[in-house]
């Protein structure tokens, strides 16, 4: 991943899913699939991870909707 984690914008890349405002349901999954920060989801193919067991299509909207708000949904629409 080429984005600057000092720079404040991508900052949240690092935090752990735990310390963001995300569902109790959105931590599990994301454990589950072996995530435990935004940083290696937008590192992962979505692709592949749409076929993982415990991916849900609730997961990934409100993967959308955090990137959203944080001005980071260009880190999946590549």
């Amino acid at each position: 991943m080429e984005e600057n984690l000092q720079d404040p914008h991508y900052r949240i890349l690092s935090v752990p899913l735990k310390e963001l405002p995300v569902t109790e349901t959105f931590l599990l999954r994301s454990k589950l699939m072996g995530f435990s920060n935004l940083g290696e989801i937008v590192g992962a193919d979505l692709r592949v991870v749409s076929g993982f067991e415990d991916y849900s299509e609730r997961w990934y909207f409100e993967l959308i909707s955090l990137l959203e708000r944080n001005g980071l949904i260009h880190l999946i629409a590549r």
